[in-house]
């Protein structure tokens, strides 16, 4: 029973580090085509916090790219919690549960979800002058968001954390345990 338990981990998180990896590739492609080709990419029902109706193809292209530019910011830390996810779940198929480098990946994850909430927050202000500087003077617009969705990401980050300090802890009491031996 055991021994089946581990191979459908592993199978389990052979499949979530491909998922990773899938959404590591798209997301800044989606990203991208979000803000290059804004009317056409409407059937992805793509969320980029906070833009809403800033974001259309009468905004000039330069303004959307330099938008774009910011907007990748927050985008790179997402980026970066689906590759620790992707490393972490390797290790897990391999049967490597409880290691340093487990530990490492899962708090890598919790810190690059918080950071991509931080700056994604931070970004804003300069994405909505950019798609709408265009406009001229008494029509540009700063503006700043934090949703339910901000706050579930801030709340998974901070889980993630605290379960990889307990592993963590757990780590160093069975190596503690284990120099008793």
């Amino acid at each position: 029973m055991a021994q089946q338990q581990r191979s459908s981990v592993a199978g389990m998180s052979t499949v979530m580090a491909c998922v990773s990896v899938c959404g590591f590739v798209c997301l800044p492609l989606c990203v991208i085509y979000t803000f290059v080709a804004p009317n056409r990419s409407r059937w992805l029902m793509f969320d980029m916090d906070h833009v809403g109706s800033m974001l259309s193809a009468a905004v000039p292209l330069e303004s959307r790219l330099v938008a774009l530019v910011f907007a990748l910011a927050p985008t790179a830390f997402t980026m970066w919690a689906l590759w620790s996810l992707r490393q972490l779940f390797r290790l897990y198929a391999r049967g490597n549960v409880f290691s340093r480098e487990a530990l490492t990946a899962l708090n890598h994850v919790a810190v690059a979800l918080f950071a991509s909430v931080i700056v994604a927050f931070a970004t804003q202000a300069p994405i909505s002058a950019a798609l709408t500087w265009w406009k001229g003077a008494g029509h540009r617009e700063i503006s700043l968001g934090f949703g339910s969705g901000d706050v579930a990401t801030l709340f998974i980050a901070c889980t993630v954390l605290v379960i990889a300090r307990v592993m963590g802890e757990a780590q160093h009491m069975a190596d503690e345990n284990a120099k008793f031996v």
